[in-house]
């Protein structure tokens, strides 16, 4: 099973968001290690990706028409099989 972090976003999803600029930033300290974080926003969606130093995973969705959040969850370093199952409902969420 491969390591979801940033890189593998980049590989994995970054390419299927075509209408969406993406933009990646990093944070030496934050409150679970080093951050890595991907901000993804459309005319339609927008969110962000914290890809935490400790192995924990934070996923937000906005949906900018609705003015109502989609997704918003943490998800501990421990739940490999959640990790994936964010990333798929993400994928179907900004198609």
């Amino acid at each position: 099973m491969e390591k979801i972090n940033v890189e593998w976003f980049e590989k994995e999803i970054a390419p299927s968001l075509k209408c969406y600029k993406i933009s990646y930033r990093f944070y030496e300290e934050g409150d679970l290690g080093s951050l890595h974080q991907v901000e993804f926003n459309s005319s339609e969606k927008g969110g962000n990706i914290d890809f935490w130093g400790l192995g924990w995973l934070g996923v937000f969705v906005w949906d900018y028409k609705k003015e109502e959040q989609i997704l918003n969850i943490l998800i501990d370093p421990e739940n490999q099989s959640e990790k994936e199952k964010v990333f798929q409902s993400l994928k179907n969420i900004l198609q």
